[in-house]
């Protein structure tokens, strides 16, 4: 009696890319958390705050796999979000808070097999240049400002998403970012008025984004 043929072995995903290099751009939307205002060109009432619309995100990233499942990148970007209100301010017009990061991340990835989705997860550190603009008139207790300046602070994420490989090269995915930095402090000169500071605390964004990756 004839044997029949041995079944085939399942199929396998086969994920090889060419160069270990790769660089890749997000885009979404952006929730940052209300924060104080610790001194607003002098002292200010205990509780007074900024309120934020929700806002965007868009970021950059280039990177290097040392291994299939570890990978170093440098990442920059911009998160923005329109200020909805002031404890106490009068603002006429548009007002911004925005933080570009430069941030060094350390990247986790289950290694390729059979399904072409692979989660991810990771976080960094560096700084970030966090800047408060406004377009037109804002007065709090007394004090009528208006211009745009940015402060050097420290800042850290978290992150974690879900890749697809659309080929060897290519990937695309989505992913979510929790963003921190420590309180900037912007000068007076800057805002027309030359007396003391204006001074938040720091910043916490939550982002959703859409991801696409290119490996060389």
């Amino acid at each position: 009696m004839q044997q029949g043929a041995a079944a085939a072995p399942p199929a396998t995903y086969n994920w090889s890319p060419t160069s270990r290099f790769y660089v890749g751009a997000d885009a979404g939307g952006a929730l940052t958390s209300d924060t104080r205002v610790k001194e607003f060109f002098g002292p200010v009432n205990p509780g007074t705050k900024v309120s934020l619309d929700p806002g965007v995100r868009v970021g950059f990233v280039g990177g290097y796999k040392l291994t299939d499942w570890f990978s170093v990148e440098g990442e920059t970007g911009v998160i923005a979000n329109n200020v909805k209100s002031i404890t106490g301010a009068s603002i006429d017009g548009n007002a911004t808070l925005a933080n570009v990061p430069f941030l060094l991340n350390g990247r986790f990835e289950l290694p390729h097999g059979r399904c072409p989705v692979t989660p991810y997860f990771g976080g960094g550190a560096g700084g970030s240049a966090s800047v408060f603009n406004l377009e037109h008139d804002m007065d709090l207790n007394g004090v009528h400002l208006r211009g745009s300046d940015a402060a050097v602070v420290f800042a850290y994420q978290a992150f974690a998403g879900l890749r697809y490989a659309i080929n060897d090269q290519m990937g695309i995915g989505v992913e979510y970012h929790y963003f921190c930095t420590t309180g900037p402090t912007w000068s007076g000169d800057t805002f027309g008025t030359a007396s003391d500071h204006l001074r938040f605390l720091g910043v916490q964004s939550h982002t959703i984004s859409l991801a696409f990756d290119f490996h060389f």
